[in-house]
C-alpha cells in the first residue's frame, strides 16, 4: 500500500509556551492583574497596542512588553468571541423562504433578525466595550506586528526566551522579513538561547495535531497518526469556519452606488477574504502545505490500512479523491481495497464533514470565477483617494529595526538626525498619507543637483526626447541615476553631485516608508531629476504646466481611477523633492475627483512632498524662471525595481576607487560597417539564428527593435506549455485578470515561479506529478532542487 508524502518540513518538538502578563486599565496598567474581560470591558487591543507603542517610543521596555501580551491576549478574546456570536445567529432564520410572498423580502428580512441577533450577542458579551476599530490596527494584528514590537522590547532588556518565541512566531507569518531573519540568526548565536525558545506562539489546535500526527508516522505509531490527525481535520474545519465569520465585518464603502450594487460589492469583498483562508490555514511551521486538508486524509488512509481497519481506510481514500480526482496513487490504493472482503464502491464515500467543506468551496470557487470573468468591478477596479489601507501609527516600522546595531530608529528621532520638519500633514493637505517635509537639503545641495540637471539633462527625457510633453509654453529636461553616473564616469559633472542624486534619493525612499510605517519596504520605480523652464515669461496662463492626474491609474472623464495599462499600475507611492523657488508659479496641488483643489505646496529648495499615487495632483503653470525637482515613484511589488540605482551605485564606487578612470571613456564612434539603426550589442547574434528583422528607424522610435530565430518552434511550445500549466491569472497585473482587454483573460508566470514549477514536478522527472514516483507506482519520490531548497 502506497504511503502518503512525508512533508518537506524541518520537524522539531513543540513546546506550547504562554506568556504571562500583569496589566489592568491604562491607569492602573501595572499594578493590577487583571482578565481580558469582563473586569474592564472599556480596555480593548487597540488602546492597549497604541500604549505599548508610547511605551516603545519612551523606551519603557517592560511596560512595552505587558501592553503588547495584553493587546494580544485581548485580540484573541474579541476575535473568538464574535465568530462565536456570528456562529450562533447564522441559523437564525424568522422568516420563511419556502413559500414566501417576496424572496427578496424573506431573504433580507432574515438578515435583519439574524443582525439583531448578532447584536444581542455582543452586548451580552462585550457589555460597554467599545466596537469601533479601526482597519489598520486589525491589519496589524493579522500580520502578527505586536510580536515586533515585543521580541524588541524584550531584546533591550535581556528577556532572550520572550524575545526568541515573539521572533519566531512573526517570521513563521512574515518569511520573507530580512530584519527579522537577522534577528533569529542573532538569537540563535547567543550562548543562552536555547533551541527550545523558539516556539509558535500563535499555533493552532489543528496545527499541533498536525504536526503531532506526523512525528507518529516518522515513528511508525499508527494508532497515534489516527489520533493526531483526526483531530488534525476536526480542528481544521473549525479554524476554517471560524476564519470564514470574521470575513463578515467591516468593509469601507464610500462609492455612491445603489441599494444592489453595494450589497454585491460588500459580498464580493467579504467571498474573497473568505477564499484566502485556505492559503491563511494550510500552513505548519510557516510553510505552505499543498493540498493540506486532501494530504491529512492521506495519511489516515495509510494509517488505517497499517491497523488493518479497512472500512476507515477506504472512506479515507473516497475523501481524499474527492478533492484530488484521479489520484493515479490514490486509485491504485482504491483497487485494492476494492479486492478485499467487505469493500465496496459504497465504502469510498466521502466523509459528511469533508464533503460539506468541498462543496461550500467549489460553489465560491465557481462564483469567483464568474466574478473575475465578468463582473466590471473587477476588471476595471475603481479606486478612491482613500483605496488602500492607510497606517494609523506614524512612528517607526519595527520591520527596519536591526537589533544587532542597537540604535534609535523611530520617526521622531530619525528626523531629529537629519534635521526634518513636518511642514504639513494629512490634515493641511486634506488626504490621507500626506506629507510635506523641509529639511532634506541645503541651498548649496540643491544648487548642486540644479546644475547636475540642466549641464546633464536630457530635453524630453522619458517622454521620447518629446521637449514639452505637458504644455506647449514650457520646455522639459530630465536625468536618471545611471545616467549621471555615466556623466561622471566621462568627466562632465562632479562626483559630489552625482553621490547626492542617488544618496538623497534613498534618503527619500527611507523617510517616506518610515512615515507611513509600511509593513514592507519601498522600492524604486523611477527616478528623475527634471525641469521644466518657461518659455513664454511674464504671459498670463490658463494652462497647467502638469494636468491633473494619479500616477498609477487613469482618470476618466467622471473623475473615476481605473487601475488598467497603459497606467504604471504597481506604482505605489510618489516622493517629490523640490530645488529652488526662484520662479513664477509652479505651485503643487492636489485635487478631487471633480478636480478642485484640495490643497496646494509652494516648492522650495529641500522640501518634500510625498503622497499615494493614486492622489489626484497637478502642477500650476510655471509663467517665468525654471522650477526643478527630483521625482521618485516607488512601488511595493520587488518584480518592478529599477536597476538605476544598483547601477549608478556600483559605477561611482569603481571611480572613487579608481579615479584614474574618470575621463577614459571615450565616446562611441560611429562604425558603418553596423547597418544604421542596429546596435554593436546585436552583432553577437550575427553567427546564429537570430536575425534583426526591423530597428528604431523602421519602428518609428528610438530603442526599438525586433529580432527572429530567439527561440526553436519546440522551445515554443515547450514555453507554451509551461506558461498553460503553471500561470496564475493575472500574473504581473496584481491579479487583475484582464488588464488589457475585456475580451480577453490574462495568465503567466516569472522567473521565480517557472523555477520553481520545475522543481517541484517529478523533482527532476519530467511528466511525474509530485507524490509519484517516477520508477514504480509502489513508491513515494520525493526530492528537491537547488532552486527549491534555496527558496525552503
Amino acid at each position: 500500500m502506497a504511503a502518503p508524502e512525508n512533508s518537506k518540513i524541518r520537524w522539531r518538538s513543540v513546546c506550547i509556551g504562554k506568556i504571562t502578563v500583569i496589566v489592568c486599565t491604562i491607569l492602573t496598567i501595572l499594578t493590577q492583574k487583571c482578565s481580558a474581560l469582563p473586569d474592564f470591558p472599556s480596555v480593548t487591543y487597540e488602546m492597549m497596542y497604541s500604549a505599548g507603542l508610547d511605551a516603545y517610543s519612551n523606551q519603557k521596555w517592560s511596560d512595552c512588553m505587558k501592553f503588547m501580551s495584553r493587546a494580544i491576549e485581548d485580540y484573541h478574546f474579541y476575535t473568538e468571541t464574535l465568530a462565536e456570536c456570528r456562529r450562533l445567529c447564522t441559523k437564525a432564520n424568522k422568516f420563511n423562504t419556502q413559500k414566501p410572498v417576496d424572496m427578496q423580502l424573506a431573504i433580507f428580512g432574515n438578515y435583519v433578525y439574524k443582525s439583531n441577533c448578532i447584536r444581542k450577542c455582543k452586548m451580552t458579551k462585550f457589555k460597554t466595550r467599545p466596537d469601533n476599530y479601526s482597519a489598520e490596527v486589525d491589519e496589524a494584528f493579522e500580520n502578527l506586528k505586536p510580536y515586533d514590537y515585543y521580541q524588541l522590547c524584550a531584546f533591550k532588556i535581556q528577556l532572550y526566551q520572550h524575545a526568541a518565541a515573539a521572533a519566531y512566531t512573526f517570521l513563521l507569518s512574515n518569511k520573507d522579513n530580512e530584519a527579522m531573519q537577522k534577528n533569529i540568526h542573532y538569537y540563535r548565536s547567543l550562548p543562552q538561547v536555547k533551541d527550545e525558545f523558539f516556539v509558535n506562539l500563535e499555533e493552532k489546535p489543528y496545527q499541533t495535531h498536525y504536526i503531532r500526527a506526523v512525528e507518529a508516522y516518522n515513528r511508525e505509531d499508527w494508532l497515534g497518526v489516527i489520533e493526531s490527525m483526526e483531530k488534525s481535520t476536526r480542528e481544521y474545519f473549525k479554524e476554517h469556519r471560524t476564519c470564514r465569520l470574521l470575513c463578515e465585518g467591516k468593509v469601507e464603502q464610500e462609492q455612491q452606488l445603489d441599494f444592489i450594487e453595494n450589497i454585491a460589492d460588500y459580498f464580493i469583498k467579504v467571498l474573497d477574504c473568505k477564499k484566502s483562508c485556505g492559503q491563511k490555514l494550510d500552513k505548519i511551521y510557516g510553510q505552505f502545505i499543498e493540498d493540506f486538508i486532501a494530504g491529512c486524509y492521506h495519511y489516515l488512509q495509510f494509517a488505517y490500512f497499517k491497523v488493518g481497519e479497512f472500512n476507515h481506510a477506504s472512506e479515507c481514500a473516497g475523501t481524499y479523491l474527492l478533492f484530488k480526482p484521479g489520484d493515479e496513487t490514490m486509485e491504485a490504493n482504491k483497487d485494492a481495497y476494492l479486492r478485499l472482503k467487505g469493500i465496496g464502491p459504497m465504502s469510498f464515500t466521502p466523509r459528511e464533514d469533508a464533503q460539506k467543506h468541498y462543496d461550500l468551496i467549489a460553489f465560491e470557487a465557481q462564483l469567483l470565477k464568474y466574478i473575475d470573468e465578468h463582473y466590471m468591478f473587477d476588471i476595471t477596479e475603481v479606486i478612491d483617494d482613500d483605496d488602500e489601507f492607510d497606517d494609523l501609527f506614524l512612528g517607526d516600522s519595527a520591520d527596519e529595526l536591526d537589533i544587532l546595531a542597537k540604535k534609535k530608529h523611530d520617526l521622531e528621532e530619525f528626523e531629529r538626525a537629519h534635521g526634518f520638519q513636518v511642514f504639513a500633514g494629512p490634515k493641511e493637505l486634506k488626504g490621507k498619507k500626506r506629507v510635506v517635509v523641509d529639511g532634506f537639503l541645503t541651498d548649496e545641495q540643491c544648487g548642486w543637483l540644479k546644475e547636475l540637471a540642466n549641464i546633464g539633462g536630457i530635453k524630453g527625457d522619458g517622454y521620447q526626447q518629446y521637449s514639452t510633453p505637458h504644455t506647449k509654453h514650457e520646455m522639459y529636461h530630465g536625468i536618471t541615476v545611471d545616467k549621471a553616473a555615466e556623466l561622471v564616469e566621462g568627466a562632465k559633472i562632479n562626483m559630489t553631485a552625482a553621490e547626492l542624486y542617488l544618496n538623497v534619493s534613498e534618503l527619500m525612499r527611507q523617510y517616506t516608508e518610515k512615515y507611513l510605517n509600511l509593513a514592507s519596504p519601498l522600492y524604486f520605480h523611477f527616478t528623475h531629476l527634471v525641469c521644466r523652464t518657461s518659455l513664454d515669461d511674464g504671459e498670463e496662463r490658463t494652462d497647467l504646466s502638469h494636468p491633473i492626474h494619479a500616477d498609477n491609474c487613469i482618470m476618466t472623464t467622471d473623475g473615476k481611477c481605473l487601475k488598467k495599462l497603459p497606467a504604471f499600475i504597481w506604482r505605489d507611492y510618489t516622493g517629490l523633492l523640490y530645488l529652488n523657488d526662484n520662479f513664477e508659479g509652479g505651485e503643487f496641488f492636489f485635487a478631487d475627483r471633480n478636480k478642485s483643489m484640495q490643497s496646494s505646496v509652494k516648492p522650495k529648495c529641500g522640501r518634500l512632498v510625498s503622497f499615494q499615487a493614486s492622489d489626484y495632483h497637478g502642477v500650476k503653470a510655471v509663467t517665468s524662471g525654471q522650477r526643478c525637482a527630483l521625482a521618485v515613484w516607488f512601488t511595493l511589488d520587488r518584480m518592478y525595481q529599477e536597476t538605476a540605482h544598483d547601477t549608478a551605485f556600483q559605477l561611482l564606487a569603481k571611480l572613487r576607487e579608481n579615479p584614474d578612470l574618470i575621463g577614459q571613456k571615450k565616446e562611441t564612434e560611429k562604425d558603418d560597417s553596423v547597418p544604421v539603426g542596429k546596435t554593436k550589442a546585436l552583432e553577437v547574434y550575427d553567427d546564429s539564428n537570430v536575425q534583426v528583422i526591423a530597428t528604431d528607424e523602421d519602428l518609428g522610435g528610438p530603442q526599438r527593435m525586433a529580432a527572429d530565430g530567439l527561440a526553436t518552434e519546440e522551445e515554443c511550445q515547450e514555453l507554451c506549455k509551461l506558461a498553460n500549466g503553471h500561470g496564475k491569472r493575472g500574473s504581473g497585473y496584481r491579479g487583475h485578470v484582464s488588464p488589457l482587454s475585456t475580451h480577453e483573460s490574462f495568465e503567466g508566470l516569472d522567473v521565480p515561479e517557472a523555477a520553481e514549477a520545475a522543481a517541484v514536478q517529478g523533482d527532476g522527472y519530467r511528466g511525474k506529478e509530485k507524490q509519484s514516483s517516477p520508477h514504480t507506482k509502489h513508491e513515494i519520490f520525493a526530492g528537491l532542487n537547488v532552486v527549491h531548497a534555496y527558496k525552503d
